[in-house]
């Protein structure tokens, strides 16, 4: 089976992250995959065995993603918008797959429906047709539009046959950061958290861990204000001296 996955990170990695398992964990099973990189270079970052194919970079020029910023720095135009459209759509018909994954997209990344929707139109139009996905986190970034809420629902309606959530609904279910997730219940599918695999351990866990302070700020680019404040009210805490 053939599968084509685009992923385009903006700010923090950690859509990367997640995508990069999949990848791995599709060509565990005799599946072809090609990834349609759009974001920056990751030092370290890999895909396996899986066959990565970079579109022209592009990343959100600040925290509050006033634009998409190409290589130079400066927000991007038609031309170069024009350019990743048409190497994508180039590749998918390369590849004729037999099944589409969008990593986020219609939940985020509208800024890049000028190469999705002709994507997902070109698949959709396709015979016979291939699987298209939606792979997404379980909490979704609050929108407080209802008209881009209402956009979401349609379109993935409109171009999709399965959104995977990756998340546990008894923990945090798709509704509760997605209030519109009832119109689309029937394309819903929890996966539960995608994951690296356990290590075994060594040996029985010690005293390691114990009355210690996890401080985390996911794959994003924007923690460091979380981290210094934690590290600055290190000394409130009982055993600071440790």
């Amino acid at each position: 089976m053939n599968v084509l996955l685009h992923v385009q990170h903006l700010l923090g990695i950690g859509h990367v992250r997640r995508a990069a398992l999949l990848a791995e964990a599709l060509t565990a099973q005799d599946m072809a995959v090609t990834v349609a990189y759009g974001g920056f270079p990751l030092a370290g970052q890999s895909f396996g065995t899986a066959r990565l194919v970079r579109l022209p970079p592009a990343r959100a020029a600040d925290a509050l993603f006033s634009a998409v910023v190409g290589e130079n720095g400066r927000p991007v135009d038609e031309a170069w918008k024009a350019v990743r459209r048409d190497r994508l759509l180039a590749l998918f018909d390369e590849l004729s797959p037999d099944v589409v994954v969008t990593e986020t997209f219609p939940f985020g990344r509208r800024m890049f429906r000028f190469e999705l929707a002709p994507l997902l139109d070109r698949a959709r139009g396709r015979r016979p047709r291939p699987l298209i996905a939606c792979s997404v986190r379980d909490v979704l970034v609050a929108k407080r539009d209802p008209a881009k809420l209402a956009w979401m629902a349609d379109a993935a309606r409109r171009w999709y046959d399965l959104v995977l959530v990756h998340g546990d609904p008894a923990l945090i279910p798709f509704r509760a950061s997605f209030p519109p997730a009832a119109a689309i219940a029937d394309m819903i599918h929890h996966t539960g958290y995608v994951a690296p695999a356990r290590p075994v351990a060594a040996s029985a866990p010690g005293a390691d861990g114990c009355d210690e302070i996890i401080v985390s700020v996911g794959g994003g680019a924007v923690g460091g204000a979380l981290l210094r404040a934690a590290a600055a009210a290190k000394p409130l805490c009982a055993g600071a001296s440790d």
